[in-house]
């Protein structure tokens, strides 16, 4: 899967002027600003103009990039190549935040993480599904050597320990009121929904499933009970369209309720899909509770190839074209 990831590298950039401000300043200032990927991408005329106007300390302060699109060919595809070409290029901007270049890779059988199901959802905290059209998929092979749920609190909180709900779902989505409709009457859904944001992992907030598609889904999974047995399995691809996100989670747990040949539950990650404004809603909200986060540039890449497999971006509350 390529939005969750368990193995990471990270390198504080040192932003300030190094060599690698005068390498790039050797060459005259329209090819530095070819070579730093900004011309013709990010600036129209008139702003180009104004850079090439610019003494050299203004210009490197004034210049923000956002993307790398370089990292998805040539020698810069392979990910510790290009957080080198990154960090050199953040060095010549010379900025006075601090940016971090972070190694995120795919996830393997052999992962820590690798029992997690990740959720994406919608900005309306609505599972859509990796591709938005509801699918769910787990990537790896489901062991079981025997069909009894985990009672030890300790195993279960072992299972957890690594996915965990973040720092925004803990501070802010966790102090929301929200009232859904109990489909059960039994107040079994509450009861779940108030446990929730102690058992999964991610950004999330509780968000209330559509009606039908909870009875159709949610009812049917508790109803017919587990889909694995003793052995080794492929889980198939699940439609969680209509369901909220952390409802979602419900559904897989009552599909999958005993725990792998490692000792792990079957556990949730959820998360928002890269282009929701949910992402700047977080950013915002943390902000204003003095916990803004890291501005960063990931690179996502295959862990067994090395290879970058999306474009890096910087995020975060300084990423903007012309931040200082």
């Amino acid at each position: 899967h390529k939005n969750f990831h368990s193995h990471c590298n990270m390198k504080f950039s040192k932003l300030s002027l190094t060599g690698a401000v005068a390498a790039a300043f050797s060459l005259a200032p329209t090819a530095y600003a070819q070579n730093m990927g900004f011309a013709g991408s990010i600036m129209n005329q008139g702003e180009f103009e104004k850079f090439e106007g610019m003494n050299a300390v203004d210009r490197i302060m004034e210049v923000t990039k956002l993307m790398w699109d370089e990292c998805l060919k040539g020698q810069y595809k392979d990910a510790n190549a290009c957080e080198d070409l990154i960090d050199q290029e953040l060095a010549a901007m010379n900025l006075s935040f601090p940016v971090e270049t972070v190694i995120v890779y795919t996830r393997t059988a052999e992962s820590p993480t690798s029992h997690a199901w990740v959720i994406p959802m919608d900005e309306n905290s609505m599972c859509v599904g990796k591709y938005g059209d509801g699918r769910l998929f787990y990537e790896f092979d489901w062991c079981v050597e025997e069909e009894k749920s985990m009672s030890s609190e300790d195993s279960i909180e072992k299972s957890r320990e690594l996915i965990k709900p973040s720092k925004w779902t803990k501070m802010i989505a966790a102090n929301k009121n929200v009232e859904c409709i109990d489909v059960d009457g039994d107040g079994d859904l509450d009861a779940w929904h108030n446990k929730a944001m102690k058992v999964m992992g991610g950004d999330f907030e509780i968000a209330c499933s559509e009606i039908d598609a909870y009875e159709q889904k949610v009812k049917k999974a508790k109803e017919e009970g587990s889909i694995v047995h003793k052995g080794c399995q492929k889980l198939p691809e699940i439609n969680c369209l209509g369901l909220s996100g952390v409802d979602a989670c419900r559904m897989i747990k009552e599909m999958v309720p005993y725990p792998n040949k490692n000792g792990k539950n079957m556990e949730c990650f959820l998360q928002y899909l890269p282009e929701s404004p949910k992402k700047k809603e977080i950013e915002r909200d943390l902000v204003s509770i003095k916990q803004p986060p890291k501005t960063k540039v990931v690179i996502y890449a295959k862990k067994e190839t090395n290879k970058v497999i999306s474009v890096p971006r910087m995020t975060g509350p300084n990423a903007k074209i012309g931040a200082k």
